[in-house]
């Protein structure tokens, strides 16, 4: 008995060094060790958000090695992603009451509270600059190593350059020879589209992949803003554009399709039809695709011909890992769905993980998909993370080669006009087109011109 009081204590004192209230921690939001084992897994670590009694989790979002939280306090708050450790936490002002993922390259984070955007020091979270964006976003934020871009409920893609310029717009460097970041956020460009901008855009080398609730998908220059081409696709693009390699990008779209478009040629490769709109990002893990559409049916595509290995319904949910043997899925009730990846055979439905394994997960309201690596993560909106890996696994697989080249990133011999390896160019065999759907067009007439400045 003494011995349970002691950790209590124990644990209570390292509680109450990150967190400015107690969270009510009971038996039943812990899954225990037992139950988690009986699904092959592990507990990874749990953390407590830094929050006030009245306070909610409104969010949680991965990026590079990075998992940040955000309250409706205004409260953004930084974690390792694999120790769990609070590394540091920032205030953003007034109330939210609707948070989107934040980006990180290696000296920025990008997060917006209402109508602003801030920049905040990577490592101390110290505000860099704030931007007044004068409207609401509508999609999550995204940046490289040299622009951050957002997308406006206006239809606008909004980009600013975040390094000081000379007078012949080279930028500056200091003695160390590193680019010296401006104290404010300095306009790049705007792009105009039709209806509020939902899907994250994805900074592609000197280009950006963007998508639109017109139903197209586009891609600019952002150095010197010029429109290159767009895709039309037959409904909305709402969820994030995903990619393969360096110059394959993947169109989720409300007609029901998915889109792999060659960067540099323009050239769609093929069109996998979902069967109903895909409203989730596509998960791309190692040569797979996983798609899952409105109806709840996951479909695991291969990444060079688009056509479906298997599919298989989970009655809806939310796509939440994938690991070297399994896919990891949120029903609509957070219960664990799981799938064997290799035949799309269900290794354990909801019912099965929740009533007979015992996995109780349902206090954990947020989640995210990791496009990153095979970690679960979960969260409470009273402030608990939880982060679970597969027994045995200390050290997390990454999805992707970390070694090949980067997205939009152009070879010294050049771009080749042939497709990437492994990708079937398309043909009257392999470009499966519905009839009933519309075709997309590459480079048509009336592009449209960068909006200008606002003042």
């Amino acid at each position: 008995m003494s011995r349970r009081i002691v950790l209590s204590c124990i644990f209570l004192a390292l509680m109450g060094t990150t967190v400015r209230a107690q969270i009510p921690i009971s038996r039943d939001l812990l899954p225990t060790r037992t139950a988690l084992g009986r699904v092959g897994l592990e507990r990874n670590w749990m953390a407590a958000v830094p929050m006030e009694p009245t306070e909610k989790l409104l969010e949680i979002s991965m990026a590079d090695n990075l998992i940040f939280a955000q309250t409706d306090h205004a409260g953004f708050h930084t974690f390792d992603s694999e120790s769990g450790r609070l590394l540091w936490s920032a205030h953003l002002g007034r109330q939210l009451r609707d948070a989107f993922p934040a980006s990180v390259n290696s000296r920025l984070v990008f997060v917006t509270n209402s109508n602003l955007l801030y920049a905040l020091d990577r490592h101390t979270g110290r505000t860099v600059w704030v931007e007044n964006l004068s409207v609401l976003p509508s999609s999550p934020t995204a940046c490289d190593e040299g622009q951050v871009m957002v997308g406006l409920s206006t239809g606008m893609l909004r980009s600013f350059s975040l390094y000081l310029k000379d007078a012949k717009g080279v930028v500056v460097k200091d003695a160390k020879g590193q680019p010296v970041l401006s104290p404010q956020a300095l306009f790049a460009s705007n792009w105009q589209t039709s209806g509020p901008l939902k899907s994250r855009p994805i900074p592609a080398g000197r280009m950006v992949v963007f998508g639109g609730h017109d139903g197209r998908a586009y891609v600019a220059l952002t150095d010197t803003p010029k429109m290159l081409y767009r895709i039309a696709t037959g409904g909305a693009i709402e969820a994030p554009i995903s990619f393969f390699g360096a110059r394959t990008f993947l169109i989720p779209s409300a007609d029901q399709n998915v889109y792999s478009v060659d960067l540099f040629t323009a050239t769609v490769m093929w069109t996998f039809s979902a069967g109903a709109p895909v409203l989730q990002e596509p998960l791309v893990a190692d040569r797979d695709v996983y798609v899952v559409n409105t109806s709840g049916v996951l479909n695991a595509v291969d990444i060079g011909k688009g056509s479906a290995r298997w599919s298989t319904s989970t009655h809806g949910g939310r796509l939440m890992a994938v690991t070297e043997k399994r896919i990891y899925l949120e029903s609509y009730d957070e219960d664990l769905f799981i799938v064997d990846r290799e035949s799309g055979r269900i290794v354990a439905d909801p019912r099965s993980t929740y009533t007979r394994a015992g996995v109780n997960l349902r206090s954990y309201d947020l989640s995210l998909t990791n496009t990153i690596n095979d970690r679960l993560y979960l969260a409470s909106s009273t402030g608990l993370i939880f982060s679970l890996r597969e027994i045995g696994q200390t050290k997390p697989r990454l999805l992707r080669d970390p070694k090949a080249p980067k997205f939009g990133s152009i070879p010294p011999e050049g771009v080749p006009m042939e497709p990437p390896s492994g990708i079937t160019a398309p043909s009257i065999l392999d470009l499966h087109v519905p009839a009933d759907e519309a075709k997309p067009a590459a480079a048509p007439d009336g592009e449209p011109d960068p909006a200008p400045e606002e003042k």
